[in-house]
Parts: C-alpha cells; structure tokens; sequence
C-alpha cells in the first residue's frame, strides 16, 4: 500500500494514432510501395537498353536489314 502512495501516478496509454486492427492499410502501402519499386526498376532497365544500345550493330533478322546496300 504504502508503494501505491509513493508512487506517481501513471498516465493512461494514449490511443494509437492509425487504428488498423486487421493490417488493412499495412498490406494497402506495401503492395503499393512494392508497386511503385517495380515500376522504377522497369523504368530504368528500359532507359538503360535504350542508353546503351550500339548505334550500328549488325541487323539480326533481313527484315531489319532493309535499308542496306548489296554487297558487289
């Protein structure tokens, strides 16, 4: 008894500011975060290819190979 005198008071637990009991909007912003990470790494591997592309690599197909000359 003589503890719950000296004691000081405790202050009640404050509420939680997102209140999500079943982990609706966990599962909302991870699957929109994983999302927007595969978004980007498309992105990238996209500008990339079109970066690194070699200006005048062999055609690998005759279809591509149109606009050549004949060889004589």
């Amino acid at each position: 008894m003589i503890n719950d005198l000296l004691s000081p008071p405790h202050p009640r637990p404050s509420p939680p500011v997102f209140d999500d009991p079943r982990g609706h909007r966990r599962k909302v912003l991870t699957a929109a975060g994983a999302l927007a990470c595969l978004l980007c790494v498309c992105v990238l591997a996209v500008l990339g290819g079109v970066l690194y592309a070699e200006p005048n690599a062999p055609a690998t197909s005759p279809a591509e190979a149109t606009h050549t000359t004949p060889r004589r």
